[in-house]
C-alpha cells in the first residue's frame, strides 16, 4: 500500500535552509512513489508587532484559518501521516491540533531550538552558546535580553506562544519529533518540553552526491564557506591568518562582510571572494586542501560539512559540542580548541606536514557520507512512517 504523506511548512520572510530541506524531502518521497501533498504558509503579514494588535496576536498563537486548511486537506487527501517542518508564525500549533482531531499521526522536524529558545539558536550576544532558557518553563532571560530580533516586545510574544503550548501539552501530543543529531536529541529531552525518549528520533538531513574528488588533485589552500557572522568563528580564522601565513580562501557573505574584507586586504595570502554561485563553491570544495569550520556555537548539521564528506574533503573543525560528534578527530579530519587561533594554526601545520593523511581522510569522509545520502535518508523516514501506522498516537493536549 502506498503511504500518503501531508507535508506542512511555514516559510520565513527570508529564505533559509529549512525551506531547502522541506523541498528536498518532498521530492525524495515522490521519487520513491509515495503520494505526497504539501501545504505551505508564509509570514508576509507578520511584522513582529502582533502584541499591539489583538487580532494578529491571537492568530500568531492559534490560527483557525490554518487549522481549517489542514482539516480540509486531510478530509480530501486522507494522509497516513502529517509531517510538519515549520509552523512559525502563520501556521501555528493549530495545524497539530487539526491533524490530531482527524486521528492522523504527526511528525515534526526540529530544525532549530525555537521551542525552548527565543532565537532558536541556543546563543545570545556575548554568550555563545547559551542554555539559560533550555529547561525553564518561562524563558524570562530570553525576554530580558531581547533575544528575538533584539526586541523585548517580540521576545515576550514568542515566549508566551511557546509557554502556552507547553502548558496545554500540545507539543507532547506530537507522535515523533525528528532531530538532526544525537546531541540535539539530548538537548531536547533535557528541555522544558518534557518529552518522552520514544518521542524524539534522530534522522539527519541529506545532500545530493556532488562527486568524490581525487585527493591527488587538491591544491595548497584552505577554505572557509559560510555566513560571515560571529557565531561562525570567522574572527578566530582571521586571527589565525594574521599570526601565520597559509593560503586561505573565504567564500561567503553576512554582517561581518566589511570586517573580513578589510582584514583580507592586508593579507596577501588570504583571498576573500564574497558570495559565489553553487558551482563555484563546489569547485573550491573539491580542490582545497581542507575545509575549515571554526564555529563557536553548537551548529545544527551544516550542509557544507555533509558536502565535504561527499567530496572526500578533509575538515579542520572546532571541537565545539555537537560538531565534535559530526567530525571525528583523526578520521574525517582534525579538531582544534574552539575559539583558539593558536590551536587552529597548530592543526593547520599538522595537516600540511602530513600530506599522506589526505587520502585517508578523503576515503573516510566519503565513507561517512553514506549516513547522509538520499538513500539513507529515505530508509530512515520510511521506517518512521511505517512505525507510526502500526502504533497508537501518543500524548494529549487541552486546546
Amino acid at each position: 500500500m502506498t503511504i500518503r504523506v501531508l507535508l506542512i511548512h511555514n516559510y520565513y520572510q527570508q529564505a533559509g535552509g529549512e525551506d531547502t530541506v522541506f523541498q528536498q524531502e518532498a521530492d525524495l518521497l515522490r521519487e520513491h512513489g509515495l503520494a505526497v501533498e504539501t501545504i505551505t504558509f508564509t509570514n508576509e503579514s507578520f511584522d513582529g508587532t502582533a502584541l499591539s494588535k489583538l487580532g494578529a496576536a491571537t492568530r500568531s498563537l492559534y490560527n483557525t484559518k490554518s487549522a481549517n486548511r489542514v482539516k480540509q486537506a486531510i478530509d480530501r487527501f486522507r494522509p497516513d501521516v502529517v509531517h510538519i517542518h515549520n509552523l512559525f508564525y502563520t501556521a501555528t500549533a493549530a495545524v497539530i491540533r487539526a491533524a490530531k482531531q482527524r486521528g492522523v499521526p504527526v511528525v515534526m522536524t526540529v530544525h532549530n531550538y525555537r521551542l525552548v529558545c527565543v532565537n532558536g539558536l541556543l546563543m545570545r550576544e556575548g554568550k555563545i552558546p547559551c542554555e539559560t532558557c533550555l529547561s525553564q518553563l518561562v524563558p524570562l532571560a530570553g525576554i530580558r535580553h531581547a533575544c528575538f530580533r533584539q526586541s523585548h516586545l517580540q521576545s515576550a510574544q514568542l515566549s508566551f506562544i511557546t509557554l502556552l503550548h507547553k502548558l496545554t501539552g500540545i507539543w507532547r501530543s506530537v507522535d515523533r519529533f525528528v532531530v538532526l543529531t544525537d546531541f540535539a536529541r539530548q538537548k531536547i529531552l533535557s528541555s522544558s518540553l518534557r518529552l518522552s525518549p520514544s518521542q524524539v528520533v534522530v534522522k539527519p538531513n541529506f545532500v545530493p552526491d556532488v562527486g568524490y574528488a581525487d585527493p591527488r588533485q587538491r591544491q595548497d589552500y584552505f577554505l572557509f564557506i559560510g555566513r560571515l557572522s560571529p557565531e561562525k568563528g570567522i574572527s578566530t580564522l582571521l586571527e589565525a591568518a594574521q599570526k601565520k601565513v597559509f593560503r586561505l580562501k573565504i567564500i561567503g557573505d553576512g554582517p561581518l562582510n566589511e570586517d573580513v574584507s578589510r582584514v583580507a586586504a592586508t593579507l596577501p595570502h588570504v583571498e576573500f571572494t564574497g558570495w559565489q554561485d553553487r558551482s563555484t563553491v563546489l569547485e573550491a570544495l573539491k580542490t582545497c586542501r581542507a575545509l575549515i569550520v571554526p564555529s563557536v556555537w553548537y551548529e545544527g548539521l551544516p550542509t557544507v560539512i555533509l558536502e565535504a564528506f561527499a567530496t572526500g574533503t578533509p575538515i579542520i573543525c572546532s571541537d565545539q559540542d555537537n560538531l565534535n560528534q559530526i567530525v571525528v578527530d583523526g578520521k574525517t579530519g582534525l579538531l582544534f580548541k574552539t575559539g583558539n587561533s593558536d590551536d587552529l594554526n597548530r592543526v593547520i601545520d599538522r595537516l600540511s606536514q602530513q600530506p599522506e593523511q589526505l587520502e585517508l581522510y578523503a576515503q573516510t569522509s566519503r565513507q561517512e557520507y553514506k549516513r547522509y545520502s538520499k538513500e539513507a535518508s529515505y530508509q530512515a523516514i520510511i521506517r518512521l512512517y511505517n512505525e507510526l501506522n502500526r502504533v497508537e498516537p501518543v500524548g494529549s493536549y487541552l486546546l
